[in-house]
């Protein structure tokens, strides 16, 4: 498999799996919305790797809400990497505004390439699809898990996971060719790369530039992004993983242990971050002004923790950790200047 097909390439975690598809003899055709999000990966990309490396890399314009250009754009290539899918920081005015693309996206993407004849696919989901909606008072969860749709009060980023997920293995069911493979990645950190710092990484930048008045009493289960690139290779390159999903995470921590790493690495943010742990009440009186942070009201004093022992077991997955995963983080913000001195 030496040419590969990945949507979603301009975003955060998808240049990390181009950067490290590329270091391992790739050649890459990546999916773009537009033709300056590919001259900006492309720059990215130049940033990191010899000219006749990057020469392995080419765009190409796709929509996950069309049928068009897919089929087309994966002529030639020997397998599929499907990153793409929306991830906005707030809540959407509808829930069908990410739930449609995402599903759609993957229904376009199996689609043609069931019709190219492609039949290797690396799909990227999230924990999102794993950890919600359970009985009160679950916290640790596995591949087994998958999120309740049924529940009230998913949110709508994660229903699109979910639903996007499940539209996959039923794609694998009625097409046993299809050898296909879910990576389920946890709150995405590390290093930023360009202008595209991904949801995961604004929150970590809106705390270093003192647009939160604290932290909410809440955690995640977080990953370096370069771990989630190299486990999409590593599962593309393994057999063993055709037919499973896996959990990409490192380990679960506070926010407000988020925010003393990122001070840790970056002092002089003191001047604008607010290391303090806010109570519930706070945060739902503050969301009634700051629509972004309704979406996080449901799981206010939850800390979930995901197994990671699959993707070691099978993949070889040594993750970083979560501290070094936020400093890295940090560390290129300042340096792309894009958080305060």
């Amino acid at each position: 498999m030496k040419k590969l097909f990945i949507s979603g390439v301009s975003g955060f975690l998808g240049t990390h799996i181009v950067l490290e598809a590329l270091r391992r003899g790739y050649q890459v055709v990546g999916t773009v919305r537009s033709a300056e999000k590919g001259a900006e990966t492309t720059a990215v990309l130049s940033k990191y790797l010899r000219p006749e490396i990057v020469a392995n890399f080419q765009f190409t314009l796709a929509d996950l809400n069309s049928p068009a250009h897919w089929q087309e754009a994966m002529k030639g290539c020997d397998a599929i990497l499907h990153v793409a899918s929306p991830f906005p920081l707030g809540l959407p005015k509808h829930e069908n505004d990410l739930i449609l693309p995402a599903r759609n996206g993957v229904k376009h993407v199996f689609d043609a390439a069931i019709a190219s004849g492609i039949h290797r696919i690396v799909q990227t989901s999230s924990i999102a699809a794993i950890m919600y909606g359970h009985e009160k008072g679950k916290t640790q969860f596995d591949e087994t898990d998958w999120s309740n749709l049924a529940w009230p009060e998913l949110a709508p980023y994660n229903k699109s996971k979910t639903m996007a997920e499940q539209d996959v293995w039923d794609y694998a069911k009625k097409h046993p060719e299809l050898k296909v493979t879910v990576i389920n990645p946890g709150f995405v950190l590390g290093p930023v790369l360009g202008k595209d710092v991904g949801t995961s990484a604004d929150v970590v930048l809106k705390l270093m530039n003192g647009e939160y008045p604290g932290v909410p009493k809440l955690g995640f289960p977080i990953v370096d992004v370069r771990d989630v690139a190299k486990l999409h290779l590593n599962a593309l390159e393994m057999d063993a993983s055709i037919g499973q999903r896996y959990a990409a995470v490192s380990e679960s921590i506070w926010f407000v242990e988020m925010a003393k790493f990122i001070l840790e690495a970056q002092p002089k943010c003191s001047k604008y971050l607010k290391v303090r742990e806010l109570p519930n009440w706070f945060i739902r009186i503050y969301s009634l002004f700051e629509k972004t942070t309704r979406m996080i009201l449901p799981e206010l004093g939850f800390c979930a923790t995901v197994s990671n022992a699959k993707a070691k077991r099978d993949l070889g997955f040594v993750p970083i950790s979560a501290k070094e995963a936020v400093k890295a983080c940090a560390d290129s913000l300042v340096e792309l200047n894009l958080a305060k001195p």
